[in-house]
């Protein structure tokens, strides 16, 4: 019997995200990993805020703290200034503690208007997704980055845009980021949040990404070479 000369056809099994090719919006898995990321950061981002700023502001003398640091401190004292002195925190475990505050501008309190944050969040975010979908799809650790910086400009954008932080006779505080994590004991002066730390996590693991495809690219030119 005569066999065909022709090579067999890919089996097919076989996944699309095998391909080296393969863009990381056509497969499935990589879709996936993204939006679990995603979404897992952006829930425990939202989640901790809230449970933050819910536990330290139950306390039934809060309205007569406001009130003694209105009356010395002056009508005029803005209620971002107030939730500073007030000094609500709480000890978690040695080094780190929560304190309330919150911050209208952007890394390390940089001011900046809010509705100009806001914008160049969305066009960042575009901008990742964009990325994520034209990367390979076999890049797992790069799609985990992305998901990251993505949960975490999306976590502090929904507190810019829709959160405000309620302190007992004062106006609402309104498009500021809710920040909590306090490490000033071990030096870090600056309080931030979950989505903070995504943002610093994913870029890191970007660098150490293209770092290792640059000594990977080196390697193979030297073996070439050789």
């Amino acid at each position: 019997m005569r066999t065909s000369d022709k090579e067999p056809s890919a089996s097919p099994a076989r996944s699309s995200a095998d391909n080296p090719t393969c863009l990381a919006i056509k497969s499935p898995c990589a879709i996936a990993l993204f939006l679990l990321v995603l979404a897992a950061g952006l829930a425990g981002d939202l989640a901790s805020k809230h449970y933050a700023f819910k536990v330290l502001m139950n306390d039934p003398d809060l309205p007569q703290r406001v009130e003694a640091l209105r009356a010395q401190h002056g009508p005029a004292l803005p209620p971002q200034h107030v939730l500073a002195e007030l000094h609500l925190h709480r000890q978690i475990i040695p080094g780190v503690q929560f304190t309330l505050s919150t911050n209208p501008g952007v890394v390390f309190g940089t001011p900046m208007p809010w509705p100009l944050v806001a914008a160049a969040t969305i066009v960042a975010v575009a901008m990742v997704c964009v990325f994520f979908a034209v990367s390979s799809a076999r890049a797992r650790w790069t799609h985990a980055a992305l998901a990251l910086i993505t949960a975490g400009a999306m976590g502090n954008l929904y507190d810019r845009l829709v959160v405000q932080t309620v302190l007992p006779g004062l106006e609402p505080i309104r498009h500021h980021v809710r920040d909590f994590i306090d490490c000033s004991q071990i030096g870090y002066k600056w309080i931030f949040n979950l989505a903070d730390a995504y943002l610093v996590i994913g870029v890191a693991m970007l660098v150490l990404q293209w770092l290792w495809d640059g000594r990977r690219a080196a390697k193979a030119r030297a073996d070439a070479t050789a």
